[in-house]
């Protein structure tokens, strides 16, 4: 696999457009397509032409990607990042980086999304429409067990980190289902 978001502050780094061809390298063009368009929109020139030839040769697209837009509200920033978040935070199969960028990465959203990933949980949806689908629901990572669950939710207590308030809700409804 190419470049991984979730690993060696990769995010902060993509977002902040410092990306090289050798980014979408071994990327698949199916399950990481989000990321690949992404990658090639926001690339700077030459580096965009060049990752747009290795995509058509190796990935099959055969034009560059539109841009993700939220049609409820074209202004959301954030919509296509979401997107590339939640598609990688499915990639990621090693629990112990989830694990570490929901203890320490300074972006909520990661956070949030990897939280969401380990734990299973989900935020809930906003009632302005255009915003419903930032919940950061996605299927909770195979092999964690409650016990696990339990013991990161208590250090993102213990570092007082951005999901604390989550992390509590978490071991309240834990201890609910074990009631």
């Amino acid at each position: 696999m190419g470049v991984k978001v979730y690993r060696d502050d990769n995010w902060h780094r993509i977002t902040n457009g410092v990306i090289s061809r050798k980014d979408i390298m071994h990327l698949d063009g199916e399950k990481d397509r989000e990321l690949i368009g992404y990658l090639i929109a926001h690339a700077p020139e030459p580096c965009r032409s060049s990752m747009m030839e290795y995509a058509a040769k190796k990935c099959g697209m055969k034009e560059a990607p539109k841009l993700l837009i939220n049609i409820n509200d074209p202004e959301d920033t954030f919509f296509w990042e979401y997107a590339v978040l939640c598609e990688q935070v499915k990639r990621e199969d090693d629990r112990e980086v989830l694990r570490s960028a929901a203890l320490n990465c300074s972006d909520y959203d990661v956070a949030a999304f990897v939280f969401c990933r380990l734990t299973g949980t989900c935020f809930p949806a906003s009632e302005n429409d255009a915003y419903r689908y930032r919940t950061f629901s996605c299927d909770r990572m195979p092999g964690m067990t409650e016990e696990m669950i339990r013991e990161l939710c208590l250090r993102i207590i213990e570092k007082e980190g951005y999901l604390k308030d989550a992390a509590e809700e978490c071991l309240r409804n834990q201890e609910i289902r074990h009631s």
